[in-house]
């Protein structure tokens, strides 16, 4: 997108609001999000089903219904997460809280999860949804193990369902597989068709004494993906498996797309229906 564009997109809330609304009803025809039903009534700013009862806006059970941000803001934001600002400098440059920024950061990175192709699985296993928009502190049930593929150029950060942290602790206690650490990230020699295992450490290597002394990984040698992700972890408070899961599939979607301009694409993330 041209600056001049976008600067025309937030030079009022009103015409912010008109561009996601073009993405939520391409059609400007409203249902019900919760049933579907074509039949409303409208309430001021709301509507009414006319079968279920429910009471929705033009943004209700959207990712960026998730967080209070004017429709300007909200463009704003996806710009600077876009450069990769930083959760501070986001705050600043909106005037909201530290804590919206950050919340408002997650959505995002939950809506890109929800998108890639084995997001269905993620936020049905995980209930990511769910845990995102309670307000106690989002924990996943089970610390989630990814792999990396590298094919044509692109990057794969897969969820691996069969692969538990009990396998992976079988792979390390008897067939010695070699790793190493980047803060609390684990990542391996080659598994399979995967160029590495990815798995955050929780307390894990500590309660079953493992090493990750690991020399000369492929994934080290890795001249594309590897180096762009080892700059960026540097930026990342990855203090979670949750965080982990949510900040890898970032970075799986800014390598694919790192010759292209993304804003569009989040915007139309943002403005989908919660799965």
């Amino acid at each position: 997108m041209l600056l001049k564009e976008y600067e025309k997109l937030v030079s009022s809330p009103q015409k912010a609001e008109k561009f996601l609304l073009k993405h939520c009803w391409p059609n400007y025809q409203r249902f019900c999000p919760q049933c579907h039903f074509r039949k409303v009534q409208k309430l001021n700013s709301k509507r009414k089903c006319k079968r279920c009862g429910f009471v929705f806006t033009d943004f209700s059970q959207r990712y960026l219904d998730c967080v209070r941000l004017s429709p300007d803001n909200w463009l704003r934001l996806v710009k600077l997460f876009e450069i990769e600002a930083s959760p501070d400098n986001i705050a600043l440059q909106l005037d909201i809280s530290y804590n919206t920024a950050r919340k408002a950061l997650t959505i995002i990175r939950l809506a890109i999860l929800a998108n890639s192709l084995d997001g269905p699985l993620l936020l049905s296993l995980f209930q990511l949804n769910d845990l995102i928009s309670s307000q106690k502190t989002p924990q996943l049930n089970q610390v989630p193990i990814l792999g990396i593929i590298e094919e044509a150029g692109h990057i794969f950060v897969d969820f691996l369902p069969e692969f538990g942290v009990d396998s992976f602790i079988h792979l390390k206690q008897n067939f010695c597989l070699p790793s190493k650490k980047i803060g609390q990230i684990i990542y391996t020699s080659p598994v399979k068709q995967y160029l590495s295992l990815l798995i955050y450490d929780q307390g894990i290597s500590k309660r079953f004494n493992l090493s990750h002394q690991g020399e000369n990984l492929t994934l080290d040698g890795n001249k594309s993906f590897w180096p762009f992700v080892k700059k960026r972890l540097q930026n990342f408070k990855t203090t979670s498996s949750l965080n982990f899961l949510l900040y890898f599939k970032e970075l799986e979607f800014r390598y694919n797309y790192r010759q292209k301009d993304f804003f569009i694409t989040l915007v139309k993330y943002l403005t989908t229906f919660k799965k």
